[in-house]
C-alpha cells in the first residue's frame, strides 16, 4: 500500500532540517547558509526612495535649441522696431510708430531677460568693424560707396553664447568700399 505523500511530508520536515544543518557544518562557518528557525524576524526595511531632482529644477534644454530661441527672439526685435512703409510714409523721421503693438515690445524684453538670467547672450554685430579674424561666417561682401573700410553692413544671424561659450556663430553681410576686391576667397 503506497502511503500518502503529504503525510511523510510532515514527517520528513524534521529529519530534513536536521540533514541540512547537518550538510552545512561541512563548510567553514562564513559561507553556511542560515537556517530559518535560528534566524530572527527581519525587520521589514522601507523600499529605496529614488532620488528625484527638486521639483523646481529644471533639466538644461540643448544648446541648439536655445540658439534657435534666441535667433528667433532676436528676429522679432528686429521686426518690433523697423519702421514700416506706413511710419516712413507719415513723416515722424522713419520711426517705428509709438502705437505699434507696446505690449509684445514688453514680452519680448521679458523674454530676453530670462534668457540673460539663463547665461544666454546675444550680439548683433550691425555696425562693427570686420576684422578677418573675428569669429563671424561671412555670407557676402558687398560693394558701399560711403564704406571707408570693411563694417559689418547686416546681421543675417547673430551670434548667442550660453555662460560665456558660443554655441551659435553669426553671419554676416559685410560692407566694402568700393574698388576693393572680394575677399570672399580669404573667409574660406
Amino acid at each position: 500500500m503506497k502511503r500518502d505523500r503529504a503525510s511523510d511530508g510532515d514527517r520528513e520536515a524534521p529529519r530534513a532540517g536536521l540533514r541540512g544543518r547537518l550538510r552545512q557544518r561541512h563548510f567553514p562557518p562564513e559561507f553556511r547558509i542560515p537556517t530559518q528557525a535560528h534566524q530572527p524576524p527581519r525587520p521589514e526595511l522601507p523600499s529605496p526612495r529614488v532620488e528625484s531632482a527638486p521639483q523646481d529644477a529644471v533639466p538644461h534644454p540643448p544648446d541648439s535649441a536655445l540658439a534657435d530661441l534666441a535667433t528667433q527672439l532676436w528676429r522679432l526685435g528686429k521686426k518690433l522696431t523697423e519702421p514700416t512703409a506706413e511710419d516712413r510714409d507719415s513723416g515722424n523721421g522713419g520711426r517705428a510708430s509709438s502705437r505699434r503693438a507696446p505690449k509684445a515690445a514688453r514680452h519680448l524684453r521679458a523674454a530676453q531677460d530670462a534668457l540673460a538670467k539663463a547665461g544666454v547672450q546675444i550680439h548683433d554685430h550691425d555696425g562693427m568693424e570686420y576684422d578677418i579674424g573675428l569669429a563671424l561666417d561671412v555670407l557676402a561682401y558687398q560693394p558701399t560707396p560711403h564704406a571707408t573700410r570693411e563694417t559689418v553692413h547686416e546681421t543675417v544671424r547673430p551670434s548667442v553664447y550660453r555662460d560665456g561659450r558660443c554655441i551659435q556663430t553669426g553671419q554676416v553681410i559685410v560692407a566694402q568700399p568700393e574698388g576693393e576686391q572680394d575677399h570672399g576667397s580669404r573667409d574660406r
